[in-house]
């Protein structure tokens, strides 16, 4: 199975005659030998895109990337205790303090990309669990 890449080397494809450069992204597949920037000339060659990260995303119609399929929550009609909702405020300010955190380790991270999203999660999760810790203590 073959995949998009992104060129190491500069080159041409040997059937359709289409070159790229390096940093292009092209169609790659090692057995059987596909190689070519046009998906369609990759796979006249026998080449086929394997299933990726992506594909359980779809195309933005816009064009600007992929986007999951979106589902519809269902939010249950119950009665909420005040304590639930003292513990959801409490998450609120661990992301807050997670999120500050994050800037000071990170200040050159972007604050909109996944990377740190991903770590101001983890911080929250640790703040929390030192948290639950601290309760069991006392």
């Amino acid at each position: 199975m073959g995949s998009k890449i992104t060129a190491k080397y500069a080159g041409m494809c040997k059937v359709c005659g289409s070159d790229w450069a390096i940093g292009n992204p092209i169609f790659y597949q090692k057995e059987p030998k596909a190689i070519c920037v046009e998906e369609a000339c990759f796979t006249e060659q026998g080449g086929s895109i394997s299933k990726s990260f992506q594909s359980s995303f779809t195309r933005s119609s816009t064009g600007g990337g992929y986007q999951r399929e979106k589902i519809k929550f269902i939010v249950p009609d119950v009665e909420v205790p005040d304590g639930v909702k003292a513990c959801a405020e409490m998450v609120q300010q661990v992301i807050v303090v997670s999120h500050h955190l994050a800037i000071s380790m990170y200040p050159e991270l972007d604050t909109e990309s996944q990377t740190f999203g991903q770590i101001r999660s983890k911080l929250a999760d640790q703040i929390l669990a030192i948290c639950s810790m601290r309760e069991h203590k006392d």
